[in-house]
């Protein structure tokens, strides 16, 4: 009896340690993965809001929450308006800031744009995973 319960207590401790070091593994991959993708994306983004609205322009991006799955490579601009002059704010419009992003890649889209508290928001998404691209595809789904 003591031995089955030695083997026992034996297997839980194993089972609980793997799961502890599978997901440590996980969540440090994924978290390469995000700033990788953080960063492609930045460089993208991050010169065509400057070219546009100057030095009002983030100077980083927001993954947005992780509320749509782990994959989803999401990420959010937030400009302040009441920094703007009116023909920055007129030139910031979403169809200029797509038309820029599509001609320097077609990988990157805007998926969300919102003005709050006199912030404007600007998601803009990596299609480089599936993840992602099914998150894309759901919101098309939700505009129609």
């Amino acid at each position: 009896m003591q031995l089955i319960l030695t083997v026992l207590i034996a297997f839980l401790v194993v089972a609980s340690l793997y799961q502890v070091i599978h997901r440590l593994l996980v969540k440090r991959a994924t978290l390469m993965v995000q700033r990788q993708a953080a960063a492609s994306t930045d460089a993208v983004v991050l010169p065509i809001l400057r070219n546009l609205v100057g030095q009002h322009a983030p100077t980083t991006s927001q993954l947005v929450a992780d509320v749509w799955g782990k994959g989803v490579l999401v990420f959010e601009y937030i400009v302040d308006l009441t920094q703007l002059t009116p023909a920055q704010q007129a030139s910031l419009t979403q169809a200029t800031v797509t038309a820029h992003i599509q001609a320097h890649d077609q990988m990157y889209q805007v998926t969300d744009w919102w003005t709050y508290e006199k912030n404007l928001h600007i998601e803009v998404a990596q299609l480089s995973n599936e993840a992602t691209r099914e998150y894309v595809h759901d919101l098309k789904k939700l505009e129609q």
